[in-house]
């Protein structure tokens, strides 16, 4: 059963229990997820603390266990930084770079999840 979670907040909405980032790859994640190259990253989305928009295109995942994450878009998504959020439904428990389909908050545009990437720490 596919689970759709609606995340908003440029600040960073504090997703715990709902959402928990690992980045790891799609068929078996590692334990340590400094070993996933980012070109297969998976994430878990209940390990996501909290995300942050930080343009069109690009979305900062910060992880429980402190991993920061960044996603670039595959194409600019017009609205996402202005609505401050989107939703996605989950199929299976991870969601994988250029895999994962995102709906922009109010304005409805639909958009793919691009590389993950490791940055550094949002301060």
């Amino acid at each position: 059963m596919p689970n759709t979670w609606r995340i908003a907040g440029l600040s960073g909405l504090a997703l715990a229990g709902m959402v928990a980032l690992g980045v790891a790859g799609c068929a078996s994640p590692p334990a340590d997820t400094a070993t996933a190259s980012s070109a297969n990253a998976c994430i878990n989305p209940t390990q996501i603390r909290k995300q942050e928009i930080v343009s069109d295109q690009e979305i900062r995942f910060v992880m429980d266990n402190g991993d920061v994450w960044m996603n670039t878009l595959k194409r600019e998504c017009h609205g996402l930084k202005f609505e401050g959020g989107f939703t996605w439904t989950v199929r299976g428990t991870t969601v994988c770079a250029n895999e994962q389909i995102i709906t922009v908050l109010n304005a409805g545009n639909t958009c793919t999840l691009g590389e993950f990437s490791r940055a550094a720490a949002a301060g």
